[in-house]
């Protein structure tokens, strides 16, 4: 029985500077799309999104979010549709699903023959023109460990009008959005509780009913996009909580998802039980691929963009989930063996999530698991290797770290013993 793959594509958030400046031959096929996407996006007078694809020196995130974010969501959905052609036609990866989280649902559209690259562009950038006609209160995004309804008890016991749940990502993680004033009572109420939570890298509040407005100037401006017929069975969306059909409106389910919480975990729940066994992230980082994961322990994930990577690099996370692998051939290999744990080190390591997460010292187990017990995203979890590596004098291995290699305390114990152990006998080889 062949294993179903679904490619899952993220939303803001999910941008890596210069993402495909290593890709090698296959940057042309990257720069084909991508421009397709620039004379899209030039129509709205933004800025072409290539240098921030192709450029090493492309800015970060946080001075996108300050100065571009809507150039900056473009390059997202840019990047997304460019790895999914790559997959397609140079890896022979081809979907039996596709699902986006938020913003990545326009890419998924794009991939499922709704949109043309060019149109899903204009989709974008026509958002953001109501947005600007009609914002949203100043605010943001909070990831919360907990489940929606302890979410909902967050909301009430801060009296935050503002505020609601946004995201039902997985049993344990929930996304509130909301005012400033009502998050910062939120995440007071959380942490006074030992809830941990996590501020998201957007400009604002989505996907709450105060977008009503914009919405509605939305379902105007949308007409004018062209629209295809879905492949069939195809795009699941979690709005319909379904496969989105030729007999659905495009446009009204892309209206209405901007005020209705993001279902993903609805979504990935429906997937695999239609036989989905594989899920790859269509994006930079790992986001969706940890949340699936920590649902989903059985299903092999990959995301083949948690950094800039080369075509070498893009090849080799690909292999355990390319099709000879997951559709028969010889059986999967068993676990491997526990890497040895310095106890000092796992003290350490212990003591520094504590730290950064600002959690006692006892919730940080041996075996806690970053995303499903501690609720670490991917953005945190770089801020939690860093600290940890520099605590034992490893700075300069940062760059090449990667947080695939584990998923708990003693796992990223286990990595740090290693490379120590390394560092030790490169040292004594110089003596």
């Amino acid at each position: 029985m062949t294993s179903g793959v679904a490619f899952l594509f993220p939303g803001q958030g999910s941008y890596v500077p210069g993402v495909f400046a290593g890709i090698g031959a296959d940057a042309d096929r990257v720069a084909a799309l991508v421009a397709e996407i620039d004379a899209a996006v030039g129509e709205f007078r933004l800025k072409p999104v290539r240098p921030l694809l192709f450029s090493p020196d492309a800015p970060g995130l946080a001075e996108l979010l300050e100065s571009d974010h809507e150039r900056l969501d473009v390059a997202i959905l840019a990047t997304s549709v460019a790895l999914a052609e790559l997959l397609e036609t140079r890896h022979g990866m081809r979907p039996d699903h596709v699902a986006g989280h938020s913003l990545g649902e326009f890419g998924a559209l794009a991939v499922a023959g709704v949109f043309t690259p060019g149109d899903a562009a204009r989709a974008v950038c026509e958002r953001h023109a109501t947005l600007r006609k009609a914002p949203p209160p100043t605010g943001g995004m909070l990831a919360v460990k907990a489940d929606a309804a302890r979410a909902g008890e967050l909301i009430a016991a801060a009296d935050a009008g503002s505020a609601a749940v946004s995201a039902l990502n997985s049993p344990s993680q929930t996304v509130i959005s909301g005012a400033e004033a009502d998050l910062v009572r939120i995440r007071q109420l959380a942490k006074e509780e030992g809830i941990r939570t996590s501020r998201l890298h957007v400009p604002g509040p989505f996907h709450v009913p105060q977008l009503a407005d914009a919405s509605a100037l939305y379902a105007t401006a949308m007409r004018t996009v062209p629209v295809s017929a879905p492949r069939e069975r195809f795009f699941y969306s979690h709005g319909l909580g379904r496969f989105l059909t030729a007999q659905d409106d495009v446009v009204d389910l892309m209206v209405n998802d901007m005020t209705r919480p993001v279902r993903f975990h609805d979504s990935v729940r429906a997937l695999n039980a239609e036989g989905v066994t594989t899920f790859v992230e269509c994006g930079a980082l790992d986001v969706l691929t940890r949340i699936v994961a920590g649902s989903l322990p059985r299903a092999a994930t990959v995301a083949p963009l948690r950094e800039a990577v080369t075509a070498p690099d893009l090849s080799a996370r690909l292999e355990p989930v390319r099709p000879s692998a997951v559709t028969g051939g010889s059986p999967p290999a068993g676990p491997a063996p526990a890497a040895p744990v310095d106890p000092e080190v796992l003290a350490g390591v212990r003591a520094a999530c504590a730290e950064v997460l600002e959690y006692p010292l006892d919730v940080i187990t041996d075996d806690a698991d970053f995303q499903a017990d501690l609720g670490v995203d991917s953005l945190a979890m770089t801020e939690l290797q860093a600290h940890a590596l520099q605590r034992f004098g490893l700075k300069d291995t940062l760059q090449d770290a990667d947080t695939g290699t584990y998923g708990t305390v003693s796992g990223l114990a286990a990595y740090i013993t290693g490379l120590l152990g390394e560092s030790a006998g490169t040292a004594s080889g110089q003596r």
